[in-house]
């Protein structure tokens, strides 16, 4: 999907193309840029930039002189990195003057991507300028994103859990052993996928029903980080009596919240399949295996 921004800064109306909203890391994406100066506009360069930037949650508690304590929430940003390219170089308007370049940019082979949460997350940039040493820039800017191809998971690149890129994994607990089974492997956002559980239980049991789930944590990796948890799938099954052997297949659709799996300098994710054992006035067993999680089936 294309997109396209519009914009008036500092006397000159923009307009902002990109062939495509989503940014494939490693990979060329061109744009185009259109310009009409409303009156006499000089500039040492046109330049297009690509910026990330991180933020993440976490606590700080406070004494005041009363020997009182507060705590409060405290979101940090911090810029983790720029590509800029030079487009063009001293250009002249003439008022009423309109101007169109194309361009290509690199996205960084790495990333990183995009993240989807509250407690933590990356925001990627596209901003062009037209710059004038000592005075003020005429910019436009919008929101892009920047994917997790599966190729990059596959890679190794990217840390993830032990058995995230098992097709099946072995899960396991309290009386009951069996795997979990997924298809495609890495999962991706938004898209659709099957989990075939096979189960061994060691005695009967009753439950209330069997429960899936696919959950990823966020978390601020630093001192008193926050973390969430998002659910980005669940499933059930009617399935009252545990015993023996069992088969269970779901099939389903991930979230198409960016929550890649990744590791960031102040944050990373983790992503797990939770098959829950609903159990009436007792503790509810959790069979758990890793997973990894793409945001495009592109690369």
């Amino acid at each position: 999907m294309t997109a396209a921004w519009t914009d008036s800064s500092h006397g000159v109306d923009w307009r902002l193309e990109l062939e495509r909203d989503a940014l494939l890391p490693g990979r060329l994406v061109t744009g185009r840029i259109e310009v009409a100066s409303r009156g006499a506009f000089e500039a040492r360069a046109l330049i297009v930039a690509l910026r990330a930037e991180e933020h993440w949650k976490h606590e700080v508690t406070t004494t005041d002189a009363q020997g009182h304590t507060s705590t409060r929430v405290v979101t940090e940003r911090e810029a983790l990195l720029t590509e800029p390219v030079e487009i063009d170089g001293a250009i002249h308007l003439a008022a009423g003057e309109r101007r169109t370049w194309a361009f290509e940019l690199p996205v960084p082979p790495l990333g990183p991507a995009t993240l989807e949460a509250d407690v933590a997350g990356v925001d990627w940039t596209i901003e062009a300028k037209l710059e004038r040493p000592g005075d003020f820039d005429s910019s436009i800017e919008g929101p892009v994103r920047v994917v997790q191809p599966v190729a990059l998971l596959r890679s190794g690149a990217v840390p993830v859990g032990q058995f995230a890129l098992f097709d099946s994994a072995d899960v396991g607990g309290d009386g009951v052993a069996g795997s979990v089974s997924l298809d495609p492997v890495p999962l991706c956002a938004g898209a659709p996928f099957t989990a075939t559980i096979t189960l061994q239980a060691g005695g009967s049991r009753r439950l209330q029903e069997l429960r899936a789930e696919i959950r990823v944590k966020v978390e601020a990796t630093v001192s008193n980080g926050l973390d969430e948890t998002i659910i980005a799938w669940s499933g059930s099954a009617p399935i009252v009596d545990l015993a023996g052997d069992r088969s269970i297949e779901f099939a389903g659709t991930l979230s198409s919240q960016a929550l890649p799996s990744i590791e960031l300098p102040h944050a990373r994710t983790s992503a797990t399949f939770e098959l829950i054992l609903a159990t009436a006035w007792a503790p509810d067993p959790h069979l758990v295996r890793d997973v990894a999680i793409a945001t495009t089936l592109e690369l």
